[in-house]
């Protein structure tokens, strides 16, 4: 008889290989503990990833959301990146996701906030305007402590593109969600309240919703500076900021105003400002890069005039200036999320090797959070094709020698996510599977799964 998935394409083979692999995670009693299951889908979510790998994750996710309870872990749900276009053969997938959370019954109102914020950001279709109007009027009855939230994951709505103001039957509820918006701006009851509307209008306007006629530019010139007004003071804050900052597109207008909206935001990266903001700002420049946000725009291949002169789009300087100086590790986690383009790289070669040489450093630091970091970074720039021969076989030896001896379990799941370059060290991870912690012994497993799974591919001549 044949076998069926021989005649599955590579998309569907590798969506089935997430499924199990994460079947098998699911089996272990260590799975039980949220803040595992939240750095592991936090982790992913930094790793280097072409779209068709993202997509090939989204029968997983649904099937991780249909099973979780924790809020932590549903928030970093709602932050997974999701491939833009979508291929065809993954759109059913993103449907089946979007049941995933519509079935979430949730028991608080940040869970009902979390549940909106994913539903919102996947399902962008107008005619589910009305019921994030309905819901959007709820939100103003809430208590004062839930009411921002709740309207920050209703204002990252943004229509699809080429989507113009509706007309007939569904024009009633999109003048009314921006007759919405404009209030809100207008009579705002806190500065919040003025960032959130502030984030609505910005996706109407750039959509061409917007009768007033405000630029685009404008309303980002004004989301910066309610962003830099505002202070983080509690996990409510960095949630909000979080859940808007993950719905701002690059700027897709002129070369020169985009770099003029790239630079306004790295100014939120010094060291000066608050340590939330940096993380934020950084996460939401690597997920740019990372998506091809950039390229689509033009950045990185753009071309920008300064004093006469033709420079490149990129943020690589900049990375490597605030490397040099970031000691926070979550911080840090952001910015190894960011994935240089060939053309930054020729552009830029020695800010390419000072980043290279300085993840090389923060690997051995003695703070697992940097560690962990500095392996993610050090991952997507081999990934990139970006090290040399000499940073390879650096980068080979002292991945033998971490999963050897480290013995924190978040380091090892970043670890153990890593394909690394030369024989695969089956040997150790084969004694890793006697540790006396049972989540470093699932994070052996993990590894071991994933190199047999690539070896029978390799038989199998896929």
């Amino acid at each position: 008889m044949s076998n069926p998935s021989l005649f599955a394409s590579p998309l569907a083979r590798q969506a089935a290989r997430n499924l199990h692999r994460l079947e098998v995670l699911t089996e272990n009693p260590a799975w039980t503990n949220w803040f595992y299951r939240w750095y592991f889908w936090r982790t992913r979510r930094m790793m280097a990833v072409t779209p068709d790998e993202t997509a090939a994750w989204l029968p997983a996710m649904a099937f991780a959301v249909s099973r979780e309870k924790d809020p932590y872990v549903l928030a970093e749900f709602a932050r997974q990146p999701l491939p833009e276009p979508l291929p065809p053969e993954a759109r059913p997938w993103r449907d089946i996701l979007i049941r995933s959370w519509e079935w979430q019954r949730a028991a608080t109102p940040w869970g009902k906030t979390i549940r909106l914020a994913a539903l919102v950001r996947l399902d962008r279709r107008v005619e589910r305007l009305p019921e994030w109007l309905r819901e959007a009027r709820r939100a103003l009855d809430l208590e004062w402590y839930d009411r921002p939230s709740r309207l920050a994951a209703l204002a990252g709505w943004r229509p699809r593109p080429g989507d113009a103001p509706p007309h007939g039957d569904k024009a009633e509820a999109a003048q009314a969600w921006v007759r919405f918006w404009e209030e809100r701006y207008r009579t705002p009851d806190s500065a919040l309240d003025g960032l959130i509307a502030a984030a609505a209008r910005l996706h109407l306007a750039e959509a061409g919703w917007l009768p007033s006629g405000l630029s685009p530019k404008r309303l980002r010139e004004e989301f910066h500076q309610w962003m830099q007004q505002w202070s983080v003071s509690t996990y409510e804050d960095m949630e909000i900021l979080r859940i808007l900052l993950s719905s701002v597109p690059a700027d897709a207008s002129a070369p020169e105003q985009r770099q003029q909206d790239i630079m306004a935001w790295l100014e939120l990266t010094h060291e000066n400002v608050r340590w939330e903001k940096r993380e934020l700002v950084w996460e939401m420049l690597a997920a740019w890069q990372r998506e091809g946000i950039l390229q689509r725009c033009g950045g990185g291949r753009g071309r920008l005039r300064d004093g006469g002169r033709l420079q490149k789009l990129s943020l690589l300087p900049d990375l490597a200036r605030t490397l040099e100086c970031e000691q926070e590790g979550v911080v840090l986690l952001a910015m190894a999320g960011y994935i240089p383009g060939a053309a930054e790289v020729s552009a830029h070669p020695e800010a390419m090797r000072a980043i290279i040489a300085r993840w090389e450093a923060l690997s051995q630091s003695d703070n697992w959070r940097i560690r962990q970091a500095a392996w993610v970074g050090r991952w997507n720039f081999l990934r990139a094709g970006v090290l040399t021969a000499e940073e390879q076989s650096r980068f080979g030896a002292d991945y033998v020698e971490a999963i050897g001896s480290e013995n924190d379990r978040d380091v090892l799941l970043a670890l153990a996510r890593i394909t690394p370059p030369g024989t695969f060290p089956l040997a150790i991870w084969t004694r890793r599977l006697s540790d006396k912690d049972d989540r470093c012994r699932l994070v052996a497993r993990l590894a071991i799964h994933g190199w047999l799974v690539e070896m029978m591919e390799g038989a199998s001549g896929e």
